[in-house]
């Protein structure tokens, strides 16, 4: 079952700014960090002062919550620019966190102590994430099978409307996982198929 806590960054200079998308797509992301939980991010992120990012939901890796920080059609800082565009302009950005038992050598590169857990972490982002992103399709009238609509950061960034990152897919490979987002679009769209 799907749970959302509202926690909207106010303060934050992407919230104030009040830009509006029109919602074209949504973009998956990880934290590329260890920590689980959610709510960890909240406050440092709702400051006036930081200009770095904001996203739309953070998923917890403890319980699955997903905390949302930006009303879903307000325009986020999620992905950055591209060389053919920005995604921030069209795509939703979620955040998946991390377990703590992963300690990153390289920028997406990660050692872990504990993959029993880490994959049971990933596990349950995944699922609030496919629960999430099928509740947003049907919001938004997405098609998540359509080319483009539902990304990662990685799959944005290949297209030319986001940062080189590797994002989720280096989590999921890394832990051995066969999550994919092919895997991932269809079991949204199944979900979205349902009567």
């Amino acid at each position: 079952m799907l749970q959302i806590k509202e926690a909207i960054l106010t303060k934050n200079p992407c919230y104030t700014a009040e830009k509006k998308i029109e919602v074209k797509g949504l973009m998956l992301h990880s934290v590329g960090c260890p920590i689980p939980a959610a709510a960890t991010f909240l406050e440092p992120w709702n400051k006036e002062t930081f200009e770095r990012a904001c996203v739309h939901a953070f998923i917890d890796a403890y319980d699955g919550v997903v905390y949302q920080t930006l009303p879903w059609n307000h325009r986020g800082w999620h992905c950055g620019k591209g060389v053919k565009g920005c995604g921030n302009n069209t795509h939703i950005g979620i955040e998946m966190c991390e377990p703590e038992c992963l300690t990153y050598t390289s920028d997406f590169t990660f050692e872990c102590s504990n993959p029993e857990l880490a994959r049971e972490m990933a596990a349950r982002t995944y699922d609030s994430a496919v629960l999430l992103f099928a509740m947003l399709c049907r919001e938004y009238n997405l098609d998540p099978m359509e080319d483009g609509v539902i990304l990662s950061h990685l799959e944005g960034y290949n297209r030319g409307i986001a940062t080189h990152h590797k994002d989720p897919e280096h989590f999921w490979t890394q832990l051995g996982l066969e999550y994919t987002m092919d895997t991932f679009r269809a079991d949204v769209n199944e979900i979205v198929q349902e009567p």
